[in-house]
């Protein structure tokens, strides 16, 4: 009868064919050559995820981790005579006056202390833990290999023994039946046994996402989906040369064809070569640039519904809240020490509101920032069209001539109208005091250079601030309907002063409330560590890349990322494109790989010299 005397996989694995046993090793067909190993000892300490060295064998690893719970009270006895002896032992050896084994004893003693007490107090619980591991291969090389990895080199503080003559024993504990038949068990604690499990995920892709690279332990192709997540904001972390650039270009280079659009705020001017190659515009950011931007313009904005259509409106209050932040950024630029009291803070927003909402009289309606009159035109089709003629936009003048007004019958604002001076457009610093004339086209991809800026003045600082406030106002904000990324090259720049710190973190909540994807890419993550607003945005970022670490770095990222310290060793040794991947809940390593002509477009030296040659062709000119 079918269901009551079939044979369960238990009976079938039992007498299975295609098992042949030997003392040294088995053959399974048709996975190959198999050897069992057990674990009797751990080393002193352990880090979390130590079993992942297991799996870099070069062959087919199978672990099987069997746990009992242990007594307690038993453990804290065998603790206590243990104790009892090394300290009759730490006697003998300082009554006859040798000092060659006390070190060593008296850390023995304190470590058994610790973990009796640990175990009166409930902070740790003991286990009775097998650990047994299988080596397969098809190939007789590769097996032998691997074997003689375990038995000659070692594991760092492991002790391992293979199961002579009980290898067919260790192949039920294991796979597929794992029932713990190979009874080789060690004590554990909570902690330790917590440790064992290595949370990471070498099979991690998205269905749809950009490829990425591979997993360099089992070559599986990762594929990466910002927008699979609910937050689609990213964090790269990586020293310098760690390949932090590469990575983020190639991201961009390759989302491009799955039609997302991406700005880059480029700080340093690293980016022109790739922007280039894939059809996109590069826009200079100088004193003698022919594009102008106006921080103080409003746009109206586009949401998505449901229903598929679209809805459009025009949020006042934030750009008043946003504009006051960029003045106060602007007066405090020179004067960090010398903070605006509230006064004058207050004022600015006053100032601001009045500018919007009764001299520009801007409303929530979108029809507000139009000219009330139209002008009719026919398309290819002859259907008429209604083309809008945009209103003047506020400038940075507007709210300077409303500050000086006031400031004739309030002394108390004369101060902040000699800060705010040098920004007019006849000013030393007035180069945003200007209207717009950048209209951005439906290219893939657009960089935003700032490399000519002084970095002495904090020109460059400023002008970060104003062209983030403006691709939100021209980018983020239009086209609700696209997949939309902006890169935040050397973020950690924005948090040298508390005033840009505070912009950053609200650019990027502004992004991530719109459906876009932020990007922060920095070498020097103490600063996102030591400033509250960089905490803030990688707590927020739900994707978190780790690349190669400097060990000065070591306490900060430990904390911030939660790594145990074998971890960060790991990330010290990464070599360029090696990254731990932090997407969600699921951790895993990739080896971003570039093709041929893509590593000629990512390297940043390629693109530096790249930019050299473009200023040497027009000097020869």
């Amino acid at each position: 009868m079918l269901g009551e005397h079939a044979p369960t996989l238990h009976d079938l694995m039992t007498v299975a064919d295609g098992i042949t046993v030997y003392d040294t090793e088995i053959f399974v067909s048709p996975s190959g050559i198999t050897k069992t190993y057990y674990v009797v000892g751990l080393p002193s300490t352990v880090h979390f995820g130590y079993l992942n060295r297991f799996f870099n064998l070069g062959a087919d690893v199978h672990i099987a981790i069997h746990v009992d719970p242990g007594d307690s009270a038993l453990a804290m006895s065998k603790r206590t005579k243990m104790m009892t002896r090394l300290h009759s032992h730490i006697l003998s050896e300082e009554k006859a006056g040798t000092n060659k084994q006390i070190q060593f004893l008296r850390d023995q003693y304190a470590l058994l202390e610790r973990e009796r007490e640990e175990l009166r107090l409930g902070i740790e619980r003991l286990f009775y833990v097998t650990l047994i591991f299988t080596v397969s291969s098809r190939d007789r090389d590769e097996f032998e290999a691997a074997c003689e990895r375990i038995e000659r080199e070692g594991f760092e503080g492991f002790m391992i023994r293979e199961a002579y003559k009980e290898h067919d024993l260790g192949l039920r504990s294991v796979a597929p039946i794992g029932e713990n038949v190979l009874r080789h068990p060690i004590e554990m604690t909570a902690s330790a046994l917590a440790n064992a499990f290595p949370f990471t995920n070498s099979h991690f892709s998205h269905e749809y996402g950009v490829p990425i690279g591979v997993d360099w332990t089992t070559g599986h192709l990762n594929r990466y989906d910002a927008w699979a997540l609910t937050n689609h904001s990213m964090l790269v972390v990586g020293t310098s040369g760690a390949g932090k650039s590469f990575l983020v270009k190639g991201i961009a280079a390759r989302s491009s064809a799955f039609g997302i659009r991406t700005v880059f705020v480029d700080y340093e001017g690293e980016y022109t070569a790739v922007v280039q190659a894939l059809g996109g515009i590069t826009i200079r950011i100088d004193e003698r640039s022919p594009y102008k931007f106006n921080p103080f313009e409003l746009e109206e904005e586009e949401e998505a519904l449901e229903d598929g259509t679209i809805h459009r409106f025009v949020v006042v209050k934030e750009k008043i809240s946003e504009m006051e932040r960029l003045i106060t950024s602007m007066a405090h630029l020179h004067s960090e020490g010398d903070r605006l009291d509230a006064y004058n803070t207050a004022s600015i927003n006053s100032i601001l509101q009045d500018m919007y909402e009764s001299e520009f009289g801007f409303t929530d309606d979108p029809a507000s920032l139009y000219e009330e009159k139209t002008t009719w035109e026919r398309d290819a089709r002859g259907d008429r069209l209604v083309n809008r003629v945009k209103r003047r936009q506020p400038q940075f003048s507007d709210f300077y001539t409303m500050l000086e007004k006031r400031a004739k019958d309030d002394p108390r604002l004369e101060e902040l109208v000699m800060r705010l001076r040098r920004f007019r457009a006849d000013g030393t610093e007035g180069m945003f005091d200007c209207q717009s004339n950048v209209e951005l086209q439906d290219n893939p991809i657009i960089q935003f250079d700032l490399s000519s800026l002084s970095e002495k003045s904090l020109a460059r600082k400023l002008g970060m601030q104003v062209v983030l406030e403006w691709i939100i106002e021209r980018f983020i904000k239009k086209n609700a309907h696209l997949k939309k990324r902006v890169v935040v090259d050397e973020a950690q720049k924005m948090l040298e002063s508390d005033d840009h710190a505070q912009f950053l973190e609200d650019v990027f909540r502004r992004i991530r409330k719109r459906s876009g994807s932020a990007v922060a890419a920095s070498q020097d993550f103490i600063k996102f560590a030591e400033n509250e607003h960089g905490r803030a945005i990688v707590q927020n970022s739900a994707s978190k890349v780790l690349l190669k670490q400097a060990k000065s770095d070591k306490a900060a990222v430990i904390e911030m990322f939660g790594l145990e310290e074998q971890e960060f060793d790991d990330l010290v040794g990464f070599r360029n494109g090696m990254g731990r991947w932090m997407v969600g809940e699921e951790v895993f390593y990739n080896q971003f790989q570039a093709f041929e002509v893509e590593a000629e477009l990512f390297s940043t030296t390629y693109a530096k010299s790249e930019h050299e040659l473009a200023l040497l062709r027009r000097r020869s000119v």
